[in-house]
């Protein structure tokens, strides 16, 4: 689709405005303006708009993992950037991953290094998925490091088990079988508990490949008083399978999905001679991993005016994505306090509040493997084991002062970051163990005017800063130890504008938001005349990013539509320390960072028949993006340098009857569109997105 299409399209959406005043008083409008599960968001939504989205949103139309879901959001972009990252406006290949969080019922669960293993998120199944809370570059006071690119909060059914809900569900496709279980029972006015049971058996793309997924959770909520209250939940996933990360792009034109890896010839040991022994290892990638997570929450009405509440986690778990059996080791544990108290009755700033935060938290990572090395005196290889251990302390305190005056909301906020980077390295070459003691400050100033009871306009500020990760956090030469990095935090500074309204039939969100940052981090090959040839994290690059994000939705009588577009662009140059570094001259490209996409839409309609019957159906586009970063190296074709555009449409229909049992049928990518969900350089490795497929689902619920 060319540009002037989408134009076309966003014209046709606004000129409804028109239409709508003559519709007024036999449309209903859609509420837009829900209350979050979480204090902290809540206290936020006054000055920024977030994106909600609720189960009934994504449950029962066809969608099988997290990824999709977020994927559907013009804003967000999965896999391009590279297999399982989520880029949130436009991060692009080299920062999607650093600059994200993601929160599972308000802990982290953001991955602490993404080399060599990668993983995704898909951690909780849709049907134990309550609400989707995405804050787009913001909320760096409430959850520091990483926020630029945005905050994904997944909250599960703990936040739902008083609900004592219950159903048991089919799903099944042409690819894909599961069931699941739901169980929530109020013993008591005061006790909840809950279980559920999730069995998916999930077929990929290719011969061979699938991946198979079970969860449990169950917990409960206990209500000690009218003022305090606890709760608890306990998860565990459990996932094995086989994949094919990438595929030579010339293959899978030759095969196509019948493409079957060769084994490969690896060494599995050493004989008592000193000799390798060989062994072939299958060519397909494991998809193992495994999570256990524990989740504790106390909440206390101190008073009329003050809440407390304390959010305790603990998870650990592992993951292996290679076909070398590697396995990453991880766990997290830590405590969040928040303490919230509103003031100003009685006087012109009644409804002002503040709150106070205390977050303190550990991450580790493990990763263990053996290299075979040959020493030349004795002629004999020998086992080098290779050890990557990482330990993160973060303590942070932040404040956040929300002043209501009149239809003003005027916020500002404050956060300090003290953070303890442990790392113990046994590498191929040299080793090295040490902590980098990192402090760094984020606030935010923001200012919101209610023009009417449903229409608001805000601008915003806000002082973020991003962590190295694992990798980034040391520096490695050849003639000396690893040693943690001298690179100092990216500081990025955000700005945003942003309007939401009913204006007619229609519920309008907008939002325009600018970004920049002079000390972008960077791992470089540097050669040191001193310390050697080697490895380095270094602040030299400035980076610029910009869009448009805009989001319609109307319902007129049994029709509801939603229509959601987004524009993003950014740019990199070097910065004047580049100047140090004498073999920095990257001509870097002003066509767009890469692997983000200029321009994406996505169209959503669903039609009632009556209470039982509805279909629904989806357009999606996501329009090209550049594949590249240097104007003087890419010499290619077309193809190679621009990845085209596509589109993909679902339909679905549902059935409720009145006995409890809620029929689901669809397709999705109705017209069989072949695309990739990741493309290499040069177009030289793919990973292809699904086809064409088919599901229903069948659930009873009582």
């Amino acid at each position: 689709m060319k540009k002037n299409k989408i134009i076309f399209i966003l014209c046709i959406i606004l000129s409804n405005f028109s239409y709508a005043e003559k519709a007024e008083q036999t449309v209903k409008l859609k509420e837009s303006y829900i209350n979050s599960d979480y204090l902290e968001v809540q206290k936020l939504k006054p000055t920024k708009n977030i994106i909600v989205i609720e189960k009934k949103d994504f449950i029962d139309k066809g969608y099988k993992n997290l990824t999709e879901i977020l994927d559907d959001v013009p804003s967000i972009n999965v896999g391009k950037s590279g297999w399982g990252s989520i880029d949130i406006r436009g991060q692009g290949e080299d920062s999607s991953d650093k600059n994200l969080q993601v929160l599972l019922d308000g802990a982290p669960i953001t991955n602490l290094i993404n080399h060599p293993l990668q993983t995704n998120y898909d951690i909780v199944p849709i049907e134990s998925i309550e609400r989707i809370e995405i804050i787009p570059s913001g909320g760096s006071i409430l959850y520091g490091s990483g926020s630029v690119g945005g905050i994904i909060n997944i909250t599960t059914n703990l936040k739902r088990i008083n609900k004592g809900s219950k159903s048991v569900g089919i799903n099944y496709g042409n690819n894909l079988k599961e069931y699941n279980v739901s169980l929530s029972h109020n013993v008591n006015d005061k006790l909840g508990v809950q279980l559920t049971y999730t069995n998916s058996k999930k077929d990929l793309y290719f011969k061979n490949t699938y991946r198979n997924t079970q969860y449990l959770s169950s917990g409960f909520n206990y209500k000690v008083n009218e003022n305090n209250e606890i709760s608890f939940r306990y998860s565990l996933l459990d996932e094995d399978g086989k994949f094919i990360r990438s595929i030579p792009s010339e293959k899978l034109n030759r095969i196509g999905k019948n493409y079957v890896p060769e084994d490969k010839e690896v060494t599995i040991g050493l004989d008592d001679k000193g000799k390798k022994i060989k062994g072939k290892i299958s060519g397909y990638a494991n998809a193992e991993r495994k999570l256990e997570s524990f989740n504790f929450s106390y909440n206390s009405k101190i008073n009329s005016n003050t809440k407390y509440i304390l959010d305790a986690f603990y998870n650990k778990g592992n993951f292996d994505n290679s076909n070398l059996d590697l396995t990453m080791y991880h766990k997290t544990k830590g405590v969040r306090n928040k303490l919230s108290y509103e003031y100003g009755d009685n006087t012109v700033f009644e409804g002002s509040n503040i709150l106070f935060g205390i977050d303190y938290y550990i991450q580790n990572a493990d990763l263990n493997y053996n290299d075979y090395r040959y020493d030349r005196k004795t002629k004999k290889y020998y086992i080098k084991p290779l050890a990557f251990k990482y330990d993160k302390k973060t303590l942070a305190f932040y404040l956040m002062n929300n002043l209501v005056y009149d239809k003003f909301n005027f916020t500002q906020g404050i956060r300090r970051d003290y953070t303890y980077w442990g790392f113990d390295k046994l590498a191929a070459q040299n080793s090295g163990k040490g902590v980098s003691k990192r402090t760094n400050t984020n606030y935010e100033l923001a200012l919101a005017y209610n023009y009417r009871d449903t229409g608001k306009i805000y601008a915003r500020y806000e002082r973020s800063f991003t962590a190295p990760d694992g990798l980034e956090i040391t520096d490695d030469f050849s003639k000396t130890d690893i040693t943690a990095t001298k690179g100092k935090d990216t500081i990025y500074d955000i700005y945003e504008i942003g309007l939401r309204d009913k204006i007619g039939f229609s519920t309008v969100v907008l939002t325009a938001f600018y970004n920049k940052t002079d000390n972008e981090m960077t791992r470089n090959l540097v050669m040191d005349k001193n310390l050697g040839f080697g490895r380095s994290s270094i602040n030299i690059l400035k980076t610029e990013r910009k869009g448009i994000e805009l989001s319609l939705s109307q319902k007129v009588g049994n029709l509801t539509l939603e229509e959601s577009y987004a524009y993003l662009k950014g740019k990199r140059r070097y910065n004047s320390e580049a100047k140090k570094y004498e073999d920095k001259d990257v001509d870097w490209t002003d066509a767009g960072l890469k692997k983000v996409p200029k321009h994406s839409l996505t169209l959503k309609a669903d039609y009632a028949f009556n209470e039982k019957f509805s279909v629904n159906a989806k357009y999606k586009y996501s329009g090209k993006y550049t594949n590249f970063t240097d104007e003087k190296e890419i010499q290619g074709k077309e193809e190679e340098k621009f990845i085209k555009s596509y589109s993909l449409v679902d339909i679905g229909l549902n059935y409720k009857a009145e006995n409890g049992l809620i029929f689901s049928a669809g397709i999705n990518n109705l017209f069989n569109k072949k695309y990739f969900e990741y493309v290499g350089d040069k177009k030289y490795s793919v990973q292809p997105a699904e086809e064409r497929t088919y599901y229903m689902g069948l659930k009873y619920t009582f």
